[in-house]
């Protein structure tokens, strides 16, 4: 509004859409801007409800608080002259497609995106900025082509400029749609992810019958970080459990080793890896056989593949298994698992990282304990772990799930590659897809001021950004930085189930320069 126009006092029409977020300048009141749409009617995210006394104030959507709150602003009906109008805000919208009602679904996952949408937002109006940040989500169903459908529906529709995706299936649907020449997305947008530990992902050599499906994995546009281990990794972890839990081989003493593995077709990246790893380890005859689960109702059967004396895939007589090895997406090894107890098999069984979840051990109770595996840390052993364990436990009232931390640092990296692309926050820069992507390789800069996931820190690098000086950011989920296509190789950990409850033991380091992951 100009000069001494009059400010309606009505409720604006573009509050009514999540889609069209407010635009005005609200401060502190509500920094937290999220579109809870799954490809539904758009609903309001909710403000919890508080206890007051013996009492309960009742809670409104977010949108018809800001709402309400500008009425305040403008004056109601009878209040005299208008107040004056500042800058509409610049709105940065970022995608975030993960699971909310398929098999691998947690709330602590979306609350981790949450909270880093209400830090950063809180340190971009206590600097004074007129950059905001709307996350808008979608539910991927740990289902490839719904969460691709989905990815659509926000880059289209929703128009955010970046995404965050959960597991690999996924996230190498969703990147398919920087490599289709017909795709029907209006525009290519940069992904992290937190849970695509295969080991497919960013190989310039891998081969695929599906060449759209190799262009995403290759990955040579660089549309793609992850902010997870790659599996190659964990297959060296498991490798050297295994031998750990079978008395370094010897194991039911027939003089070979073998490792019987039954995994879904998402981890057959991890599955081969075990396989091409144990010869780095173990010298002596040994096999492995990996068998493809065929459907949940049919695990039991699977299981009897997986421990006869005969290998599916070659078709020899190599003797039951040593020990078994687990490697499939949360759901599907929740059933696994459950089924293998329940049966009363002997051999002992390892996990891949998929179990460990707090959800899954409430599922399967006692029958959990003595199970073990491997997975990443909660959150990094360090400051920028800690803060975050902390901000987490008080914005939700619980702990993160394993890979929450991940789910955080996805967000907030890409919250702070567009504040790079935007410049100066008081006075933003237009911000594209493209400026996002080529930010991520710039909030980690050798010599830079180090920030951590907290609202002060956050404050502090808007003004770094804003005065062109280097920032580092050291992360919640792994204080390492990218490497030149996009990965991070965080250490990983061994696990136990004790008492129904995870309990990390020893640590490994893997990288490029360490690849059999020896303990930290």
């Amino acid at each position: 509004m100009r000069g001494g126009s009059r400010l309606r006092s009505r409720i604006p029409r573009s509050v009514i859409s999540e889609l069209r977020p407010p635009r005005w300048d609200d401060g502190q009141t509500f920094p937290l801007l999220v579109s809870a749409d799954q490809g539904n009617r758009t609903q309001d995210a909710m403000l919890p409800a508080k206890k007051h006394g013996g009492g309960k104030v009742m809670s409104f959507p977010h949108s018809v608080l800001a709402a309400l709150s500008m009425f305040a602003l403008v004056g109601g009906p009878g209040t005299g002259a208008a107040q004056p109008v500042t800058a509409e805000p610049t709105i940065i919208r970022i995608g975030a497609v993960v699971d909310q009602t398929g098999g691998s679904t947690s709330p602590l996952y979306r609350a981790a995106v949450e909270l880093a949408a209400s830090q950063m937002n809180t340190a971009l109006d206590r600097s004074g900025s007129r950059v905001k940040f709307e996350v808008i989500f979608g539910d991927s169903k740990s289902n490839p082509p719904f969460a691709q459908s989905e990815a659509l529906r926000l880059i289209n529709q929703a128009q955010v400029k970046a995404l965050v995706t959960d597991s690999s299936g996924v996230t190498v649907a969703i990147n398919r749609l920087n490599y289709d020449p017909a795709t029907t997305a209006k525009q290519k947008v940069p992904i992290t992810c937190f849970q695509c530990s295969s080991s497919f992902i960013n190989d310039p050599n891998v081969t695929e019958s599906d060449p759209l499906t190799q262009a995403a994995e290759r990955d040579a546009d660089n549309w793609l970080f992850r902010v997870f281990y790659v599996a190659k990794y964990e297959a060296a972890v498991l490798a050297q459990i295994a031998l750990s839990k079978t008395d370094g081989g010897k194991g039911n003493g027939d003089g070979k080793f073998k490792i019987g593995i039954l995994a879904d077709a998402g981890h057959r990246a991890l599955a081969t890896g075990i396989a091409a790893i144990l010869p780095s380890f173990y010298k002596d005859p040994a096999s492995t056989e990996i068998v493809y689960m065929s459907a949940l109702d049919k695990l039991g059967a699977d299981w009897a593949k997986v421990l006869d004396t005969a290998d599916e895939q070659t078709g020899n007589t190599d003797g039951v298994p040593d020990i078994v090895i687990v490697a499939m997406l949360p759901e599907a090894a929740a059933e696994a698992i459950k089924i293998y107890r329940q049966s009363g098999h002997a051999v002992p069984i390892l996990s891949n990282n998929s179990f460990r979840r707090n959800y899954i051990l409430k599922q399967i109770g006692a029958a959990a304990n003595g199970l073990e595996g491997s997975s990443v840390m909660l959150a990094d052993n360090s400051q920028s772990g800690e803060a975050f364990l902390e901000a987490f436990q008080a914005a939700t009232g619980q702990s993160p799930e394993m890979t929450s931390s991940g789910a955080y640092d996805s967000a907030v990296t890409l919250m702070l590659a567009a504040l790079v692309a935007a410049g100066d926050a008081k006075h933003p820069r237009d911000v594209a897809p493209g400026d996002i992507r080529d930010g991520l390789a710039k909030i980690n800069q050798s010599g830079g001021q180090k920030v951590r996931p907290t609202v002060e820190d956050f404050g502090t690098a808007i003004k770094l950004i804003a005065e062109g000086k280097p920032i580092n950011y050291e992360g919640a989920y792994d204080a390492d930085d990218w490497d030149a296509v996009g990965d991070m190789f965080p250490p990983l950990v061994h696990w136990k189930v004790e008492n129904q409850q995870f309990v990390e033991y020893e640590l490994y380091r893997c990288s490029p320069q360490q690849p059999l992951c020896p303990v930290k």
